[in-house]
């Protein structure tokens, strides 16, 4: 797996609601003979960027579900329906559409967080009020032992 966004920062958006994406992260967009496109989507109250590759085997997951929950219907709906490519300018900067900022709540102040091949994209305020919970039986359950 490419680790290509591995930085976590805060940023500020625009006035006109672009993100300057750090260095680091146009450098992994543009890693592997990459284009710097990304897809840009919205779920569980942040944004989610992934490269077009990984993109691309995301909806054809979920397109090859026959016969779907209304539920899971709703969520197909809604990631795959405000989905945007997008793609930095010349600065490094993207504009995130309304839609996007509207599902996400952004304000002014976000966080970018490095998640290795995707990064995430939050409203500093929603971020800095995540708790950590003891998550210990769901880790064993999946396999992952992390020595604190």
């Amino acid at each position: 797996m490419q680790k290509l966004f591995i930085k976590s920062l805060s940023r500020s958006l625009d006035p006109k609601g672009r993100l300057m994406l750090p260095p680091e992260y146009r450098d992994g967009l543009y890693a592997e003979g990459g284009t710097g496109a990304f897809w840009l989507t919205a779920y569980y109250g942040r944004l989610v960027a992934y490269l077009p590759d990984d993109w691309e085997k995301i909806t054809e997951q979920l397109s090859r579900i026959p016969m779907p929950s209304p539920r899971l219907s709703h969520f197909k709906t809604k990631v795959m329906g405000l989905a945007q490519e997008m793609l930095p300018d010349a600065q490094g900067r993207v504009r995130i559409p309304q839609s996007l900022m509207r599902e996400a709540a952004l304000q002014k102040d976000v966080m970018l967080v490095g998640m290795r091949s995707k990064f995430e994209i939050w409203d500093q305020t929603r971020f800095d009020a995540l708790e950590l919970e003891d998550v210990s039986d769901e880790l064993a359950a999946s396999g992952v032992t992390i020595s604190l």
